[in-house]
């Protein structure tokens, strides 16, 4: 693993603590975790950025229900 320093201000640094002496984990799991939380948020949901749009087409849910896909007629 890598290390890296940052500066905080005391009193996150006093929150950081004594939520690590809480949950009875040392302050770095705690700042991994946040971390990867960051991280993670700016990922694309592809399901949130289609949500507005669900259920306004019409048709069959699965294509290959549809008769006649796929066969040289429909080409």
């Amino acid at each position: 693993m890598k290390t890296i320093t940052v500066k905080i201000p005391e009193a996150l640094e006093e929150k950081l603590r004594n939520k690590a002496k809480a949950a009875n984990q040392p302050v770095s799991e705690i700042v991994r975790r946040a971390l990867m939380r960051e991280m993670d948020a700016d990922a694309v949901d592809f399901s949130k950025l289609a949500a507005p749009y669900r259920g306004m087409f019409s048709g069959p849910s699965d294509l290959s229900t549809r008769e006649g896909y796929g066969s040289r007629e429909s080409r």
